[in-house]
């Protein structure tokens, strides 16, 4: 389990540039008025765990010294992130619920039907570029995909800290037609500066090095959770039943 989480820590070296490249097109579509009065079911598909906590200094010695202080760079952020995600695993640190019990909760007390899609998930399409539904089985009105794409601690070039970095996609689908009703990008703390919707986070969770972060690893930890239940609500903002 370990191995496949640390593995996906090779996202830390990436540049800026390749971390977006293709993100301005993201999609962005809200619920449409004529889509939210005829829905009142929703089956909600897992929301799968973080595949690692990141922990990416997006300026640090790239910035200064150029592609050989890239690769010391990248070194240091993959040691980084080895080691905040080693922590995790060891404390049992489950982020994924609250994604999804949240999600449920707020739903729910909307006035949705929700269905859980336990056993089915979704596929990748044939050209290996998107993700293909046509398996997925319910009665419900709409198929809700909720999946996390970067999660963990970013230095972006603009600051030394490091600020929560939690980027959260919510894809809603008619059950049988599957077409999109809805699709938004969610970035909590570092503003990717995508297609997608900002999020603030606390001030509190703003650690001034690593050092800094791990010895406050609980809170950061707190800092993560909050970002995702900011998602959560936005999320449910966007769905509920009157606007």
């Amino acid at each position: 389990m370990n191995q496949i989480r640390l593995s996906n820590s090779a996202l830390a070296g990436l540049t800026i540039a390749t971390l977006l490249a293709g993100c301005t097109s993201l999609p962005k579509t809200d619920l449409a008025a004529g889509n939210r009065e005829k829905l009142h079911t929703i089956a909600i598909l897992d929301v799968k765990e973080p595949r690692g906590e990141s922990v990416v200094n997006f300026g640090g010695a790239a910035g200064a010294f150029g592609l050989i202080g890239g690769l010391v760079q990248a070194g240091v952020n993959s040691n980084h992130t080895s080691t905040y995600t080693q922590q995790v695993a060891s404390q049992k640190i489950f982020f994924a619920p609250v994604v999804s019990d949240g999600l449920t909760t707020r739903l729910a007390s909307n006035g949705y039907t929700i269905v859980a899609l336990h056993d089915q998930h979704v596929k990748t399409s044939s050209d290996g570029k998107s993700d293909d539904f046509s398996d997925i089985k319910t009665d419900a009105d709409a198929i809700l995909s909720v999946w996390i794409t970067s999660f963990g601690y970013a230095s972006p070039p603009e600051t030394s800290d490091f600020i929560p970095w939690v980027v959260v996609r919510a894809r809603l689908l008619d059950s049988k037609s599957k077409a999109d009703m809805y699709y938004k990008t969610f970035a909590c703390g570092w503003d990717i500066k995508a297609n997608s919707i900002h999020l603030q986070a606390e001030a509190k969770y703003h650690y001034g090095s690593f050092g800094t972060l791990i010895d406050h690893f609980d809170d950061s930890v707190s800092g993560l959770k909050d970002c995702e239940q900011a998602v959560v609500a936005a999320i449910g903002q966007d769905l509920t039943k009157q606007q």
